[in-house]
């Protein structure tokens, strides 16, 4: 009888560790598919950080350009503004005198004021204004541009 019960002590031991390492073995697979997972997201993560370094790095590079080129554009504009200030260059304008208000019944053909054409002060400043704003507009224009071809697409 006692050979009966360590036999069956010893059997019910041995089923307890089949038991056992079935669930430690399956454990031990779940843990496995779930660093596999993880390792698949860190990867994936890492790719997509690496993607948005180099679009950084892409929108860095044309937000240089672009700003150089507006530099540039605002300096060419100062310069020519302290051109005509100085009396270096002058602004050409295309002016047509309207005829109404003018009277043919004089006599003899002349002009009065026999001058060119040309903008006052307050114009001048007002001229270089609109240019700098245009300027400013086409810059960010065609920032933009390139923000939408090189991102968007």
């Amino acid at each position: 009888m006692n050979r009966l019960l360590i036999w069956a002590g010893v059997a019910v031991a041995i089923l307890l560790l089949l038991w056992r390492l079935d669930h430690i073995s399956g454990d031990r697979d779940s843990v496995k598919l779930e660093r596999d997972q993880l390792r698949a997201r860190a990867e994936s993560l890492q790719n997509t950080l690496r993607l948005q370094r180099e679009l950084n790095a892409d929108l860095e590079e044309l937000d240089r350009k672009h700003t150089e080129d507006l530099t540039n554009a605002q300096a060419e504009n100062a310069q020519l503004a302290a051109d005509v200030a100085a009396g270096k260059r002058r602004l050409r304008l295309q002016a047509t005198c309207p005829s109404a208000g003018v009277s043919d019944s004089t006599g003899t053909a002349g002009v009065d004021d026999g001058g060119t054409a040309e903008l006052t002060p307050a114009a001048r400043q007002y001229y270089f204004a609109l240019r700098d704003q245009l300027t400013r507009t086409e810059a960010a224009l065609a920032g933009l541009q390139s923000y939408v071809s090189t991102v968007c697409r």
